[in-house]
Order: structure tokens, then C-alpha cells, then sequence
């Protein structure tokens, strides 16, 4: 069973409720660090990418029984994450008045297990050479696997424009790594 035909299938028993709790942990392990790797790159921190990743998943678990099967089940997940970054966004903006350092110091003491400090300062550095939007289709296409034609329609640029950019960002990504001696 390919990927996209396994989430696909655990989205659908999760909307039936045939073993509804099992196919939702099964759901999650299986796409968190696809769905995380987005927020982190949208969102620009771990504490942040962590909350829309929670948020994410608990609208999944909560609208699985919208998502209409087509064979694009993480078009729709990204689609969910989008709308809760912009939501997230929205609230934050309202509540600026946190202390930064005391939010930064905290964020900095959770470690995300699904990416060790090396891994992530390194990809941090390779993907700090992109745009957001550069950022935003590698991940979904080379970590997640989403087709560039869905990306397009999620990120509401012409088809041309993602692939030209897809191409652009890879030849930066290279040139990025093989000047730090990462290739």
C-alpha cells in the first residue's frame, strides 16, 4: 500500500469510528514530522511549530469525516495546517505581550525529538537560504511528498511558478551545502 493510500485509509476509518483511536495514532505517527517540518517552516520557531502541529492534528482527528477520498489526503492536512498557522498568527498577534526572552529561554529547553540539535541547526542553515514560499514547496514536495500540481492549488501560484521555484531552491540548496562542506 503506498503512503498517500495508507493515510488515506486511516483518515477514512477515523471519520467511520472503526477503531477510531487506533488509526488516529497510527495517522499521526505516520505524518507528524511531515506536518511539524511545515509548521517549523512557516512559523519560524519550535514552540510555535509545535502548537500548530497539535492544533493541526486535533482538527484532523475532529473533521476527518469531511475529507472527500481523492488520493491527495496530505493536500488536505496542509491545507488544515495553513489555516491554523493563519489562526495561530492571528491570536498571537493579540497576546504580544509575552516577555520574548522568557518565551525564547522556554522554547530552547523543550528539544523536539524529531530532530536532533545537529540535524536541525544544519537544516535551519541550509533552509534559511530560501525564501518562505521556496521553503514551503520543498517540504511539502521532498519531505512529504506532495505533487508540485497540489501545491500550486494550495499555495495559489501557477504550476510553472512552483516548479521554476522547486528548481531554483534545490540548485540554492546544493550550492548552500556544498560551499559548508555538507556534500
Amino acid at each position: 500500500m503506498s503512503r498517500n493510500a495508507e493515510i488515506e485509509d486511516l483518515l477514512c476509518k477515523i471519520s467511520r469510528g472503526t477503531n477510531k483511536r487506533e488509526a488516529f495514532a497510527k495517522l499521526y505517527e505516520l505524518i507528524k514530522t511531515d506536518v511539524y517540518a511545515f509548521a517549523l517552516s512557516r512559523m519560524g520557531n519550535e514552540a510555535d511549530a509545535e502548537d500548530v502541529t497539535e492544533d493541526c492534528f486535533v482538527r484532523i482527528y475532529r473533521f476527518a469525516e469531511q475529507y472527500k477520498p481523492k488520493g491527495k489526503p496530505m493536500a488536505w492536512i496542509f491545507t488544515i495546517a495553513i489555516n491554523v498557522m493563519k489562526r495561530h498568527r492571528v491570536l498571537k498577534s493579540r497576546h504580544l505581550s509575552y516577555d520574548d526572552e522568557i518565551c525564547d529561554s522556554l522554547a530552547d529547553d523543550n528539544e523536539s525529538p524529531e530532530i536532533s540539535a545537529v540535524n536541525r541547526d544544519l537544516v535551519g542553515t541550509l533552509l534559511s537560504v530560501l525564501s518562505g514560499v521556496e521553503r514551503d514547496i520543498v517540504i511539502m514536495h521532498a519531505v512529504s511528498g506532495v505533487k508540485h500540481r497540489e501545491i500550486a492549488k494550495l499555495l495559489q501560484l501557477p504550476l510553472s511558478t512552483v516548479l521554476s521555484r522547486y528548481n531554483r531552491a534545490i540548485k540554492k540548496l546544493r550550492e548552500k551545502a556544498e560551499k559548508g562542506g555538507v556534500l
